[in-house]
């Protein structure tokens, strides 16, 4: 699936060409003349630095700079254009028509591709640093390897009904029906506690099962589109779980570095110690409030003095 280009960053690319221009003249050159008056940049400047979208934009320039001082050296330019080359290559011939509607060129793409590389860079470093042996050990303790299924998906409550009397009928064949009635054309899984690929109900309900045995109807709701799918799983096949922990320590890091990079909180607690260590101050009282969501993470306060952003500039902010 194509990703949208995050619109938070869209914006502070667009500024950010005009405050580099300004940065070439005087704040009093005249950006528009007309008959008997003219527009500065300062007359600008003063019109837009308080609406939303100017503060997401200060917001996401600090958060460039700021990331690329501390970690531009772990992510590497190559690594930047390769991934940039992967998105582009993945919108095919819409991609100059979805740059031009979000106002981008291809430099300012590139560049919203890696404060998010850099951002991911800085989270996984923080989390990596919380893996003790005691957390691996909690992650072991909920951890359950392997299971093999078969599942069932509908879109439709008393079509589920109905294939659950069906496949709970003595002598019935689950795998031919679920060839025949599932919604997905894959019917068998193998897939462990952690695994990111089947929703998080269904591993729940498979490990629950002994072997051969055959799951009530689960629903679960895609918080994407707020639908509604229906599952009834078989599990065919379980592997004992091994009494040592460090079996599965890089599987277990795994989940632990997704699940983090997941966690806004945990990724605003990282950006806050970024700020902190740059020693941010904001010094124009119209942007005084555009990092209080992240001095809110931590015990110290960045530079925010008044109310919180919304949780929109935040999660904007950091958006891929």
């Amino acid at each position: 699936m194509k990703k949208k280009i995050a619109a938070g960053l869209v914006t502070v690319m667009s500024l950010a060409t005009l405050a580099a221009c300004a940065g070439k003249t005087s704040t009093d050159a005249k950006l528009v003349t007309m008959k008997g008056d003219y527009i500065t940049v300062t007359d600008f400047y003063n019109q837009v630095k308080s609406t939303q979208g100017a503060k997401q934009s200060m917001l996401t320039l600090i958060l460039d700079k700021v990331l690329e001082e501390q970690y531009g050296k772990k992510v590497t330019q190559k690594e930047t254009d390769e991934a940039y080359d992967k998105e582009v290559k993945n919108y095919g011939s819409s991609f100059q028509q979805v740059l031009a509607v979000n106002g981008m060129t291809e430099e300012t793409y590139k560049q919203q591709i890696r404060v998010q590389m850099l951002l991911d860079y800085a989270v996984k470093a923080a989390a990596e640093k919380e893996l003790t042996d005691d957390v691996y050990k909690t992650l072991y303790e909920a951890y359950t390897p392997e299971v093999t299924a078969q599942i069932i998906r509908l879109d439709n409550q008393d079509t589920a009904n109905s294939v659950l009397a069906e496949v709970k009928a003595e002598g019935t064949d689950f795998a031919k029906i679920a060839a025949d009635k599932s919604l997905d054309e894959k019917v068998d899984y193998n897939f462990d506690s952690a695994a990111t690929d089947v929703p998080a109900d269904v591993i729940k309900a498979a490990n629950a099962l002994e072997k051969g045995a055959i799951s009530e109807v689960v629903s679960v709701v895609n918080t994407s589109n707020y639908t509604t799918s229906y599952y009834i799983i078989k599990t065919t096949a379980k592997t004992e779980k091994n009494a040592d922990w460090k079996t599965y320590k890089d599987r277990l890091k795994e989940a632990y570095l997704a699940q983090k990079k997941a966690d806004t909180t945990f990724q605003n607690k990282v950006i806050a110690a970024a700020l902190e260590k740059s020693n941010v101050k904001i010094k124009d009282d119209s942007f005084s409030s555009i990092l209080s969501q992240y001095a809110a993470t931590s015990e110290t306060t960045t530079t925010s003095e008044t109310t919180t952003a919304s949780e929109t500039e935040t999660s904007e902010a950091t958006t891929k």
